[in-house]
């Protein structure tokens, strides 16, 4: 019997520049437009560390992400959305370390540079957000003064590609935030981040950063794929 393209590879082409196609029976890739092929699995055994560090596509769509109210990340293992196929990424949104096309939009007291392909989803992420601060002043605080979106850098301490250098995450008011790395030794979870800033994110395709357990909660990441009920693994 020859075995059917997984549910998560299936899904992918919504959302990214990537074509699934047969490696083997059964395995299966991702072709991107310059003909490269991604495994879908590559057959490692992989520590957490690793899957996030050098990951396949099966790693990219692993760990389901959570919706509803916000709540302590405990396990270690909890990072939904942090492993990133960066060639992936590339196809889709164009080579990270060369200059990208940017529209601004504004967000609360602020703007925020990002990537053409989001800026729709995220114009109505702030429309939402504009008519909830306006009788909630913890929203309007949120949202007072946004860190940034568009940024051609790694992640801190890594040499992994940070979302920010597709355009596609933004970071929100930093005084109201929490982040791990301003902790000392293992990392306790806390948010200030009120519940409806988040749902109005996730609302439109983005993850945010506090259902990590390294969380960051001013982050705000676009990976509709991960909040698309048909993107997940059967099993």
């Amino acid at each position: 019997m020859t075995a059917s393209i997984p549910p998560p590879l299936a899904c992918l082409p919504q959302w990214y520049a990537v074509t699934p196609v047969r490696r083997g029976d059964p395995g299966f890739g991702g072709r991107l437009p310059d003909g490269r092929v991604l495994p879908y699995a590559d057959g490692r055994v992989k520590t957490p560390e690793e899957r996030t560090g050098s990951p396949d596509l099966e790693d990219m769509m692993r760990v389901a992400y959570p919706r509803g109210p916000a709540r302590a990340v405990t396990d270690p293992r909890d990072e939904p959305g942090r492993a990133r196929v960066e060639p992936l990424f590339d196809a889709t949104y164009g080579d990270h370390r060369g200059p990208l096309p940017i529209r601004r939009v504004r967000l609360g007291g602020g703007w925020v540079r990002v990537h053409p392909k989001i800026a729709p989803a995220l114009e109505r992420v702030a429309a939402r957000l504009a008519t909830l601060a306006q009788r909630s002043q913890p929203v309007a605080d949120a949202i007072l003064h946004p860190a940034g979106g568009y940024n051609s850098r790694t992640i801190a301490g890594t040499g992994r590609t940070s979302a920010h250098a597709w355009g596609i995450a933004i970071d929100i008011d930093p005084r109201v935030s929490d982040y791990w790395k301003w902790q000392k030794g293992r990392p306790t979870w806390r948010s200030r981040i009120p519940q409806a800033v988040i749902d109005a994110f996730e609302s439109e395709g983005f993850i945010w950063g506090g259902r990590w357990y390294h969380f960051d909660t001013m982050h705000f990441e676009y990976r509709p794929e991960l909040l698309d009920a048909s993107c997940r693994p059967s099993s």
